[in-house]
Order: C-alpha cells, then structure tokens, then sequence
C-alpha cells in the first residue's frame, strides 16, 4: 500500500513539473493553427544539455516551401517563450529549418521582451524564477516529508490477531482443543 501510495505521489509530482512547459507548447501549437499550419507534433526535449524544439507541420493540400518553413520559424522566434538550443522544422517529411537561436536572431532579430527567462541587461524577469524555485522546493519538502511518513509506517510490524473465540493455546506437543468442552474426570 505504501509503494502504490510513493508511486502515485511521485507521478504527481512529476506531472506538476511539466504543466508550465507543456502549457507553453499548447499555446505555440494553437498560434501555428492560428497561422493556418496544422502543427501535428510540438516536441521540446532536452538530451546531454542540449535542448531541441521539433515543430512537425502536415499539409496535405499543398507542397510545403521554404518559405511556409521560415514563416513557422518565426512564428516560434516570435511567440515560443521557452530557451532552445535548436529548432528544427519538419513539413510533410521534410526538414525545411534546422537553425540555432543565433541563426534567427540574424534572421528575423531579437527576440520579442519577456518571451526569454533573463532580459538583455540580466535582470530577472518579474521575480517568476525566484517564486518557482520557491515552489519547487516547498514541493519537494513536503515530497520527502510523505515519503519519510509512509516509509515509517510500512515499517511498523502488524499489530497482533486475536485469536478466534474458543481457542485454548496448548504447549508444543499438546493437542488443541475446538470448540472448547468442560473437563473431564
């Protein structure tokens, strides 16, 4: 019971962790929409430090160019507020943007204020970095607080099972006697 209880809790830790960033990449799949590309997959994964946003964009009626390819660049250059150390921008199977943030940068300029963690001059943005290290650390808190809980309460033996009514306990070797009879003699 108190695995099954640990494991519940740990995936609802897990699942809040993400609500920020798959929010984030609703919103960015709802703006392609918008833009009349129909984004069927909006990936950001982070491997060994490197960060990649994959955009996968089906157009059935027509044959993607670079130009469509550019224009969902931008749209994510502009409106994506998360950090990326990569884009890549697939259409109907085909690859059409593989860029660095430099390279959009150089392509459509700076990104619009607000959409990245840290201004241009290293201010935090809003103090929204303080508060959610704040969160995460009161969650992980209280995290540990209920797994130290549980753990100490699944270590506690059972308490003892009385026994059922009419049972005489006998000595080993003895014999039991159910239900119990008067004695005889």
């Amino acid at each position: 019971m108190a695995r099954v209880a640990l494991a519940a809790l740990l995936a609802c830790v897990l699942a809040l962790a993400g609500c920020a960033s798959l929010a984030d990449l609703g919103k960015l799949q709802q703006d392609l929409d918008a833009a009349g590309y129909n984004a069927t997959s909006v990936n950001h994964n982070t491997t060994n430090g490197n960060s990649v946003l994959s955009i996968g964009i089906a157009m059935p009626d027509a044959v993607p160019t670079e130009e469509d390819g550019k224009k969902v660049a931008e749209i994510v250059w502009k409106k994506y507020p998360g950090e990326f150390d990569h884009l890549v921008v697939n259409m109907n199977g085909a690859i059409l943007v593989d860029a660095t943030p430099e390279d959009l940068t150089a392509e459509f300029g700076d990104r619009p204020a607000g959409l990245t963690e840290e201004s241009e001059d290293g201010a935090d943005r809003g103090g929204s970095s303080a508060l959610t290290i704040i969160l995460i650390l009161a969650g992980a808190a209280v995290f540990a607080g209920l797994m130290v809980l549980l753990w100490y309460r699944g270590r506690r033996p059972p308490p003892p099972v009385a026994p059922p009514p009419g049972y005489q306990y006998q000595p080993p070797g003895g014999h039991f006697q159910y239900p119990p009879r008067p004695p005889q003699g």
